[in-house]
């Protein structure tokens, strides 16, 4: 039970790291918006925040479904439970990161920091809704 204990508390770290350099990527990501700002036609910014929160809808649901599909990890059966557990948050964390990605890349191509931030909080809730939980480990 002491190896279930600690791990928990792994898991709340690999949560965090997740979330800070969420944070840390987008907060330097925001000097940098003079510089890269270039005018672009209303539609083609809409588009843009169309795209990443279609991203969102397409990354975010099946996060959640597959978080509540694939735990509980099962300490006693699963003789690598922990790393069954591990590699499953890595992964459900990757695709919640997804909207994130794709609105940084459109903030490098076209700077709009309107769709940057959309992606940022689409991530942040997406992170939070599959945050690692006491009952995720039985």
């Amino acid at each position: 039970m002491e190896k279930l204990k600690v791990y928990r508390k792994r898991a709340r770290h690999l949560f965090y790291a997740f979330l800070i350099s969420l944070s840390v990527v987008f907060l330097a990501c925001l000097p940098l918006y003079p510089y890269f700002r270039v005018p672009v036609h209303v539609n083609l910014a809409y588009f843009m925040l169309f795209f990443v929160f279609a991203v969102g809808i397409v990354s975010l649901p099946p996060a959640y479904i597959i978080k509540r599909r694939l735990f509980p990890v099962n300490v006693e059966v699963d003789p690598h439970w922990s790393y069954t557990a591990t590699r499953r948050y890595f992964w459900i964390f990757v695709l919640c990161l997804l909207p994130f990605f794709f609105s940084l890349l459109v903030f490098v191509a076209i700077a709009r920091l309107d769709s940057l931030l959309l992606g940022y909080l689409l991530s942040l809730c997406g992170l939070i809704l599959v945050r690692p939980k006491e009952e995720d480990l039985r």
